[in-house]
């Protein structure tokens, strides 16, 4: 666990020019670590991310109102696989510890909230890494999506809790827990929970909502939804080209 830990104990008990032109999107590939060329994999998947994050760019910026809301959509999928697939491959396993900083998978220790910050950082998102892995995970969902309120879901049986997530629809969130923090992913079918986990020091774990002790094991559960919100995917896009 890391400092982050600590400040969310504290918060939680207190128009462009229109073209029908098809502009190709290329998708980023999921890429796995397999061999000791692990880092030049993952720098080239993020090389990826940011060359689809620049036809996206520029496809939304040629489109009309009708066609920006489809692409948005179509974003919102290629942030949950990436998140979910390209990006987890390379993470899975990777170590947790209290004060691990690491920026390269497989490689060294990662903490929950260098773990997030760094995956939005490397999706190509404008972050001050450091500064919002140590903050309170309130204060980084707010920093993310200012404008969004955060979604209290602590009331709820955990069961229940499920089934609301499911409501919220495909994307990706972030949740905030008693001293901890990580990724919601709805892929249209399941909910899954991608986080370092600090249970019997695991790492970074993709796993099944419902089968998740660090979330179950929480008395408060924050939620924002950063793929749905109206403005954190336009700012994505455009952050780097202004």
């Amino acid at each position: 666990m890391n400092f982050c830990f600590i400040l969310s104990f504290i918060f939680l008990l207190t128009g462009c020019q229109s073209s029908k032109e098809k502009i190709p999107i290329r998708i980023a590939q999921q890429l796995t670590r397999k061999d000791s060329a692990a880092a030049k994999s993952y720098e080239e998947l993020k090389k990826e991310i940011e060359t689809s994050r620049k036809q996206f760019y520029v496809k939304y910026k040629l489109s009309d109102t009708t066609s920006k809301k489809e692409l948005l959509e179509e974003i919102k999928n290629y942030w949950t696989s990436t998140i979910s697939n390209a990006l987890y491959q390379d993470w899975k396993n990777t170590p947790w510890d209290f004060n691990g900083t690491t920026t390269k998978p497989g490689q060294g220790t990662i903490a929950c909230g260098f773990f997030v910050a760094t995956l939005l950082q490397d999706m190509g998102l404008k972050v001050n890494r450091r500064k919002l892995s140590v903050c309170a995970s309130s204060q980084m969902m707010k920093s993310l999506v200012p404008q969004q309120p955060l979604k209290n879901l602590s009331r709820l049986s955990y069961p229940d809790f499920n089934e609301e997530l499911k409501k919220y629809g495909k994307g990706v969130y972030i949740i905030g827990l008693d001293f901890h923090t990580g990724f919601i992913v709805n892929d249209g079918k399941e909910n899954w929970f991608i986080h370092s986990n600090y249970i019997n020091r695991k790492g970074v774990t993709m796993e099944a909502v419902m089968n998740s002790a660090a979330l179950q094991s929480s008395k408060t559960r924050w939620i924002v939804s950063l793929t749905n919100d109206k403005y954190f995917l336009p700012k994505w896009l455009s952050d780097h080209n202004r």
